[in-house]
């Protein structure tokens, strides 16, 4: 057995609103990361973790924990500010399969691996199971009326306060030959350059998982194995 970290590191978001010529108001960024656009307000950030020099060793990766480390304050600044509109939604998955936009979106409303609200018609939930998300964490996150300045109905700003803020790991073991990473932040609906947000600085995120890798009989590592590339294709 041998101890190993495995690191994944996710930029800053940092976007304000902006009012087009003749065009609708819209989210956009002031600050150049490697974050993809989903829809007008939801952003992924993804990145991979190779195994598969563990693969071809046929060495199984297994975890002992994971954790969160935030570089820095988060910050919103808002025209007026509505809480039952105005709060940030922020999801961070490890997984051993792909996934796809529309299976990213629908973890923005329920964790990948639940019984999922039956409302496949809305949302794409996948075909997913707790074996899959090897780290987890889900966040809704409101502006801090403790150190806010300025009424929430009119030109304000302050730090941001995660009122939900869930974890589900489930640190299964793998055989897969790749982590795929993302953190998918979605963010409050711009309205003008009067109502709703103003700009928002989302801190730099590492989360790092403390594991490592063993050498099983053969007979459960094929049988791991074989239970990695079922999952893949699953979804």
């Amino acid at each position: 057995m041998m101890d190993r970290q495995l690191t994944v590191e996710f930029p800053w978001l940092v976007k304000e609103v902006d009012l087009p010529l003749g065009g609708s108001a819209e989210w956009i960024s002031t600050y150049a990361t490697d974050t993809r656009t989903i829809t007008n307000t939801t952003y992924v950030q993804e990145s991979k973790i190779d195994l598969t020099g563990y693969v071809r060793k046929d060495l199984t990766v297994s975890f002992r924990r994971s954790f969160e480390q935030r570089s820095g304050t988060d910050f919103y600044q808002w025209y007026t500010y509505n809480p039952n509109v105005d709060y940030i939604l922020e999801t961070v998955l490890i997984s051993s399969v792909p996934m796809d936009d529309a299976q990213l979106t629908a973890a923005l409303v329920g964790a990948p691996g639940f019984n999922n609200f039956p409302n496949p018609a809305s949302f794409d939930w996948g075909n997913f199971n707790r074996e899959h998300i090897i780290h987890g964490s889900y966040r809704v996150h409101y502006a801090n009326s403790i150190v806010g300045s300025g009424a929430f109905t009119s030109t304000g700003a302050s730090t941001l306060v995660p009122v939900v803020d869930n974890y589900f790991s489930s640190l299964e073991p793998t055989a897969a030959d790749c982590l795929y990473c993302y953190r998918v932040i979605n963010l409050p609906t711009p309205v003008s350059f009067k109502d709703g947000p103003r700009s928002l600085q989302f801190p730099a995120m590492r989360v790092i998982l403390d594991a490592f890798t063993m050498e099983e009989p053969e007979i459960e590592y094929l049988m791991r194995l074989k239970r990695s590339y079922e999952l893949a294709n699953q979804v």
